[in-house]
């Protein structure tokens, strides 16, 4: 609980002939001090601010890795972590808690000073086999299955296994700065090519991110180059394909940490096609797991205008010959869509940018779950006016 301190604030009032002793130099800077812990409690609660991801280390073991970043207590303690830490789980089996505490420490100056004159607002990362204290963060849990268990991260981040870090009890701030998501867009070839639609569609998609806490930076590029952005949206007419020298440079920005959504506009899968060498096999489970559960929950991918297609998963890559973008405008050409449908599809598409940042990478599952889900569980057929039109495309096409 967030421990708001409901009581009067006191402030120095300067005068001529005032004495500042310790007693008002303390006074001054505790009012500084407790107006900027009741305004973080207050207007942002406690929780983790940004980073301090919990991943497996590399190659797996006993330890995990916590990246930097910065959290605030229930106290109102601002906690900031300005490195990457390695944090051994420890041996005991049952749930371990990885925690961050605010602590206080001496802090000598460089000429090594009275240290009585200087506090240090540090941290304090640990595993614990209890449940955390009131005023500790807790990172991640991990279900320990027996001592000297190699710890991984989920490869289902919504239903980790044991011995899996489990990041769903790690709270987070509720009210934020916008988060500046740099987005490219990329239209191949003939922009005339494409339903007016589907470029009206991405720019609904770009208003629902600012709705959900980013603040999309665009930059638009041609074939000849590939934006240096953390999501890249490609687009073109659904039949033409990508040369393999431009789809090789889309392969190194993945590789770089960017995330790539193909969606052509059209029922043809040429352009899906062309991308599929970035793909590798069961690469695309954890992105799966993420995009389906990141923000909205889906129990598989919302149809999109041509339902029966099926999307292709790889690290940090969805190839889409649904054609998301006309489904965000609410229409293709004289088909126009239900609102639950293009609901839908906006909210894919917000949770494909909350998974930005966040790490895909796990060890190979056999099978996977989500695609032994995939097996168990074919979409369903598109509705019939859908279905009709997607024919009629493919005639028209042929």
């Amino acid at each position: 609980m967030n421990q708001l301190p409901l009581h009067s604030l006191i402030r120095v009032h300067p005068f001529s002939g005032l004495v500042i002793d310790v007693d008002t130099w303390a006074t001054a800077h505790d009012y500084h001090r407790n107006h900027q812990q009741l305004h973080l409690l207050s207007l942002h609660g406690s929780g983790v601010a940004q980073g301090l991801e919990v991943v497996s280390t590399d190659p797996p073991s006993e330890s995990v890795v916590v990246e930097a970043g910065i959290a605030i207590d229930p106290l109102g303690n601002t906690i900031i972590v300005p490195e990457r830490q390695h944090v051994t789980i420890g041996n005991s089996p049952g749930t371990a808690y990885l925690v961050l505490d605010y602590v206080e420490s001496n802090a000598a100056g460089a000429d090594q000073r009275d240290t009585r004159a200087r506090v240090k607002e540090d941290f304090r990362i640990r595993a614990v086999h209890h449940v955390p204290e009131a005023n500790s963060i807790e990172l991640a849990r991990v279900d320990v299955a027996k001592a000297a268990a190699t710890i991984l991260s989920a490869a289902n981040p919504w239903l980790p296994a044991q011995n899996e870090i489990d990041l769903r009890s790690r709270p987070r701030l509720q009210i934020t700065a916008p988060r500046r998501l740099s987005v490219g867009l990329v239209v191949h070839g003939d922009e005339k090519s494409l339903s007016p639609s589907h470029l009206a569609g991405f720019q609904y998609f770009l208003r629902e991110l600012e709705y959900c806490g980013f603040r999309a930076e665009v930059t638009r590029s041609n074939d000849s180059s590939v934006p240096d952005a953390e999501l890249l949206y490609v687009t073109a007419d659904s039949g033409a394909a990508a040369p393999s020298a431009l789809v090789k440079r889309f392969g190194e920005r993945v590789a770089e940490g960017a995330w790539l959504i193909v969606d052509p506009c059209g029922s043809s899968i040429g352009m899906v096609e062309s991308f599929q060498p970035l793909i590798k096999a069961k690469a695309g489970d954890m992105t799966e797991a993420l995009t389906l559960g990141s923000r909205f929950v889906f129990g598989t991918a919302p149809p999109g205008a041509f339902p029966t297609r099926q999307l292709i998963w790889g690290e940090r890559i969805i190839l889409s010959p649904r054609d998301y973008g006309c489904a965000w405008a609410g229409k293709r050409g004289e088909q126009v869509f239900q609102r639950d449908l293009v609901r839908a599809a906006l909210e894919f598409g917000v949770n494909a940018a909350f998974c930005v940042g966040q790490d895909v990478t796990a060890p190979a599952r056999t099978p996977s779950r989500a695609s032994a889900r995939n097996e168990a569980a074919p979409e369903p057929e598109a509705p019939a006016e859908a279905k009709s039109e997607e024919e009629a495309g493919a005639r028209a096409e042929s």
